[in-house]
């Protein structure tokens, strides 16, 4: 592989590269902006259940009085596909309401009755989905919890298209700019060659057409006169001394 062909592989590799590792940086990118999307847009289903059940016992309502949070639970549940259960529970551990009455009077998993001691929302994984809860409070202290266990299956195919959206547009991106990259080196290297190509061809003897390029050139052309003007004296002075071997 010539010099040139190496500088145009090198650069065309160096481009693309870096076009592949921009996807793959944008990717991880768009994948945390969508994990901070599905966090804020739970927590204020959480913030909205929360305020709902505090109020409630705020009016001297014991948990499993609040007859009203399973009507909500259940409609939150139906306008939003991506949310698979919701369960509110109490501190020992066992669901009071849930969007599956075949759970209500359940224990909870032992997680999210630990995760109760904890402030704000807290995230854990059951079962291979996500489960995202906060807990509620009443004046003596925590009163329960609740928690949504959300499809991850949304996330991934959003994820899913946004590959293949980055594939689609990096691909022909890279091929297009790999070629003008091999392009401009191969000019490079042409424009960097040339005066030295024709120095090789005048020192060679060829006769070179077109315009001078410059002091090279020039001094290319006076060490081949230079030659040629030696090997004239070295003939003459050959063909001398065979003259004189003749005459004697």
């Amino acid at each position: 592989m010539t010099f040139v062909s190496r500088l145009a592989l090198l650069l065309a590799a160096s481009v693309v590269t870096a076009i592949v590792a921009t996807a793959v940086i944008a990717f991880g990118a768009s994948d945390r902006v969508s994990q901070e999307i599905e966090r804020a847009r739970v927590a204020n289903l959480l913030a909205a259940i929360k305020q709902n059940a505090e109020a409630s016992l705020s009016i001297g309502l014991a948990l499993d009085q609040i007859a009203t949070l399973q009507n909500r639970i259940e409609r939150e549940k139906a306008g939003d596909p991506s949310i698979l259960a919701i369960e509110v529970f109490n501190p020992s551990g066992r669901a009071v309401y849930s969007t599956d009455v075949s759970v209500a009077g359940e224990s909870v998993p032992a997680d999210w009755v630990r995760q109760l001691s904890g402030a704000g929302t807290w995230r854990t994984t059951e079962r291979g989905e996500t489960v995202f809860g906060s807990h509620f409070e009443n004046d003596l202290g925590v009163a329960g919890g609740i928690a949504v266990t959300v499809s991850d299956e949304s996330h991934l195919n959003r994820m899913d298209r946004l590959a293949v959206d980055l594939i689609l547009r990096a691909a022909p991106l890279a091929l297009i700019v790999a070629l003008l990259a091999a392009g401009a080196a191969l000019a490079f290297s042409y424009l960097i060659t040339r005066p030295f190509d024709r120095v090789a061809r005048i020192l060679g003897g060829h006769e070179v057409a077109g315009a001078d390029d410059g002091d090279l050139a020039q001094l290319a052309g006076q060490a081949r006169a230079g030659w040629t003007a030696a090997e004239a004296r070295i003939d003459r002075g050959l063909q001398q001394l065979g003259a004189l071997d003749d005459a004697g």
